[in-house]
């Protein structure tokens, strides 16, 4: 039956494109598709060689050799390897612009690979071109959209546009008046879930499911306070994290965002490595996390270290070093610390929440509360009772004003995490109450938590007013991600 169906698909194909250009995602090339969404790379490029033996003219083929490397690029970070591939992507475009304007796959292939090097230029700071390529993606799909309204896989790329539509920083709101774009984070989110529910059916699209998991996973764990969404996630990628490393990716930080330190270790020791997986290098920093948070730093310092040695890309590198400070720390070792947070001020951009902060810390000198510190670890990792005990054995009297800040703040956040909401309201109040004149993300964190407690609760008037609260609040360190949670949230109470 599946063969029938594609042998029709490439028939019709065929005929209506007028000429050798066709499209035929046969069962090699679906296979190659999931080799290279799963990060198998090299299984994938293998299997695209096939297809240019056997089906030479087939336009799946730039296709996939675009997303291959596209992944590469976005994995890597690596600025080199992009700019190398600048005259390739070129001749791809033109390969892919052959098939007549009557196959639904033209403008839905040209529409994905402009976001794919779009998310490039914008992450490398090329942002004129790559706001011209998300434009000419918006257009290309809207218009594919409205040709072929029953082309499900439309939703997907439409769905990404509409959520990077409505995640866009204050700072770069230019782009979206450049460009006349709009869209919702909501509406995005309604279309990849019904593409999730169509394509996970569709013998045709069933290839595609596994992307638009990753990329629901990825957006519900940073912007909805829900439990019950990630608990969904973790259900569906049971038994398909230890087939894919972006899958695997996924649960880690699913369950890291959860504190469930512990799973998340288990499915770093279940990646199986003969399955000769690209590198990706962030995997070594967020297996370092998941050591750092067990305060093992032993274990963590040399997954810090493989990360700042091997990626090419800067985000991330200051606070890995940053915390390679706070392994030395947790060891009592000062002379350790500072020698690493010299590091910070050396290595890496500041481009992202986590480096900001990391450099705020190496510039101000003060080496943290060693006890205060192990508290946080501790909670990240989700060992709340431990590190409740731990921080009730502070002298409060030992504590600076800001100190003091900041173990109201993980108080909160430990009481959050094991729903004792009275309690984490205390704490959270006393947080912004104490902390709204410091430059630092706590108390603006602590009126998005509260929003995100009271929204769970069902006091939309309350979680409105924090997430209000939160935007009006002066803070340096996680702003956009902040921001855009709260800003998300607010949204989400003006609905109801």
């Amino acid at each position: 039956m599946k063969g029938t169906l594609n042998l029709f698909i490439y028939l019709f194909l065929l005929s209506v494109a007028g000429s050798a250009q066709v499209v035929s995602i046969n069962e090699n090339c679906r296979n190659a598709y999931e080799d290279i969404l799963a990060l198998r790379i090299s299984s994938a490029e293998q299997r695209i060689q096939n297809e240019k033996s056997l089906n030479p003219d087939n336009i799946f083929i730039p296709y996939l050799e675009n997303y291959t490397d596209f992944i590469k690029v976005a994995t890597g970070e690596d600025e080199l390897l992009f700019d190398s591939l600048e005259v390739m992507i070129s001749e791809r475009i033109d390969e892919v612009e052959k098939l007549s304007d009557t196959s639904r796959y033209r403008k839905y292939f040209l529409g994905n690979m402009n976001l794919q090097w779009a998310t490039i230029n914008l992450k490398f700071g090329n942002y004129f071109t790559g706001a011209l390529q998300l434009n000419r993606a918006y257009r290309l799909l809207k218009k594919n959209n409205k040709e072929f309204p029953d082309f499900s896989p439309n939703s997907i790329t439409l769905g990404i546009l509409h959520i990077m539509i409505g995640l866009v920083p204050d700072s770069y709101g230019w782009i979206l008046d450049l460009i006349s774009m709009e869209g919702s984070v909501e509406q995005g989110m309604e279309e990849l879930q019904s593409s999730y529910e169509y394509c996970s059916k569709s013998d045709d699209y069933m290839f595609l499911s596994d992307e638009i998991l990753f990329y629901t996973g990825m957006l519900n764990i940073n912007l909805d306070p829900d439990p019950e969404t990630t608990d969904l996630l973790l259900e569906r990628l049971h038994d398909k994290k230890n087939e894919s490393l972006l899958l695997s990716y996924l649960a880690i930080n699913i369950l890291m965002k959860k504190g469930m330190n512990d799973e998340a270790l288990d499915v770093f020791n279940n990646i199986d490595t003969n399955n000769n997986y690209y590198p990706f290098y962030y995997l070594n920093y967020l297996h370092g996390d998941c050591y750092l948070r067990e305060l093992n730093p032993e274990k963590a310092i040399p997954e810090y270290k493989k990360f700042i040695y091997d990626f090419k890309g800067n985000n991330y590198i200051k606070d890995a070093w940053r915390k390679i400070a706070w392994c030395s720390l947790i060891r009592y070792d000062t002379v350790g610390y500072k020698d690493a947070m010299r590091n910070v001020l050396l290595f890496g951009q500041e481009e992202i929440g986590a480096d900001i902060s990391a450099m705020y810390e190496a510039e101000d000198e003060k080496v943290p509360n060693i006890e205060l510190l192990k508290c946080r670890l501790l909670f990240d990792g989700g060992y709340y009772k431990q590190s409740l005990e731990l921080i009730n054995t502070i002298n409060e009297s030992d504590l600076s004003v800001k100190e003091l800040v900041e173990k109201n703040y993980i108080i909160g956040r430990n009481y959050h995490q094991i729903s004792e909401y009275p309690n984490a309201i205390k704490y959270y109040t006393i947080t912004i109450e104490t902390g709204s004149a410091y430059p630092d993300y706590l108390a603006a964190n602590s009126a998005l938590k509260l929003g995100n407690i009271y929204e769970i609760t069902g006091d939309t008037v309350r979680s409105a007013h924090y997430y209000k609260l939160c935007l009006n609040l002066d803070f340096d360190e996680y702003r956009n991600s902040i921001r855009s949670k709260a800003k998300q949230g607010l949204k989400r109470m003006s609905a109801k």
